[in-house]
């Protein structure tokens, strides 16, 4: 009898371990996979403030380069529809060339609009200079 209970004790033990070396391996994948989530939103963020960096210099770049020239030979000091257009296309080709290849196939991967998130950095920090400008000038 006491051999009976020893087997069924030692059995039970046995499936007892086999059991919480199993929920370990479960526990490790679904920690793994969490991880792995997190690792991937901070890429898709990393690859995102590269995206806005770039924005912003090039809106400071054309604001020194181009827009400055373009205001001083408009009659009313302001840019036409036409002018605007092109300036936000060379904001976002521009931004674009200065991303890193690993940046832009993060951020197509992640499904992210790579040119909504440069055109709209560009128009904040725009409105910003604006508003700058005119506090300045007291309008």
């Amino acid at each position: 009898m006491e051999l009976i209970v020893n087997a069924l004790i030692e059995n039970g033990v046995q499936v007892a371990v086999s059991l919480v070396v199993a929920l370990i391996g479960v526990a490790g994948t679904w920690l793994s996979i969490q991880i792995g989530k997190v690792k991937k939103l901070q890429t898709v963020k990393l690859a995102t403030d590269e995206a806005k960096d770039a924005a912003i210099t090039t809106v400071l770049e054309l604001q020194q380069t181009v827009v400055d020239d373009l205001k001083a030979a408009s009659v009313d000091g302001k840019l036409t529809k036409e002018e605007i257009a092109k300036l936000k296309n060379d904001l976002i080709s521009m931004s674009m060339a200065k991303l890193s290849d690993t940046s832009v196939k993060i951020l197509t991967a992640a499904g992210v609009d790579i040119s909504a998130i440069i055109a709209g950095v560009g128009e904040a920090l725009i409105q910003k200079l604006h508003t700058v400008e005119n506090n300045k000038t007291g309008v």
